[in-house]
């Protein structure tokens, strides 16, 4: 990873195909949420670099890394996502941490958290003055579901309904949009509790007998295929910062599942 003078990351120029598609196109000398998006497609380049190396690993190594990177991809795609659809979100944290009092030994109420960023309560009626008073911003929240999710489902289904020999889109094609965000709900939520309990020995049994290296290949890929879907449905968003032409995130989508974990 380089940096410039100031000390901010720089990305390099062989991005990859899951920070392409997570933070789209990277503007190299940008400031504000640009030089944020800069940073996490550094980040999650070096993420992606250490689930390559994986397979070299010892079964012990793997139960002990894999459930770090894996959950790294969940929380950087995340938050790449959200700075792409509501920077102003991104851009508060980020000022907040720049804030010469800002300390790293607390918590922050400004923070991205799981609960309240990613996931919320349910709305039961989005469209009453109590719920618009304060409205739920959650990546996978009862207003994205409506404004952004369901509203570009089928705009992604048309742009990729010729594509033919890739085994995610072919299965991403069968599924109507309650069955695909129903599924995206269930898997993320499941995802972060098993990737959680390999980060915090939370096991009180050997990790290697849970997290063995087949669970643990599952569990990657069903990561990075679930935050790389909703990249790809980001590329169909006209709002969505650093926005990909659809064919280059279709390209991206393809090759990320060539990627592959544990090929060995």
């Amino acid at each position: 990873m380089s940096s410039n003078e100031s000390g901010v990351d720089e990305p390099v120029s062989n991005q990859s195909a899951l920070a392409k598609l997570l933070c789209g196109n990277v503007v190299l000398d940008g400031g504000g949420i640009d030089e944020v998006l800069s940073h996490l497609s550094v980040s999650i380049d070096n993420v992606v670099k250490e689930l390559i190396r994986l397979e070299s690993l010892s079964p012990n190594q793997i139960s002990l890394f894999a459930p770090f990177l894996g959950r790294s991809i969940l929380e950087l795609g995340c938050t790449a996502l959200i700075a792409r659809l509501d920077p102003f979100r991104v851009l508060l944290l980020r000022e907040c941490q720049n804030q010469p009092n800002y300390l790293m030994d607390k918590p922050h109420k400004s923070s991205i958290r799981w609960q309240g960023d990613v996931f919320a309560d349910k709305v039961t009626d989005l469209w009453a003055d109590k719920s618009l008073q304060n409205p739920t911003r959650a990546l996978l929240g009862d207003y994205y579901k409506t404004l952004i999710w369901s509203a570009n489902f089928d705009k992604l289904l048309d742009a990729i309904r010729d594509v033919s020999g890739d085994e995610w889109i072919l299965n991403l094609r069968t599924k109507n949009f309650d069955r695909f965000y129903t599924e995206t709900l269930s898997d993320f939520s499941s995802l972060y509790s098993e990737l959680s309990k390999g980060i915090h020995h939370e096991l009180v049994i050997p990790l290697s007998s849970a997290l063995d290296r087949d669970t643990t290949q599952q569990l990657i890929e069903k990561t990075v295929r679930n935050i790389a879907t909703l990249g790809l449905i980001v590329s169909v968003v006209s709002h969505a910062l650093n926005k990909l032409d659809i064919q280059v995130a279709i390209a991206a989508y393809k090759e990320i599942q060539e990627m592959g974990v544990f090929n060995g």
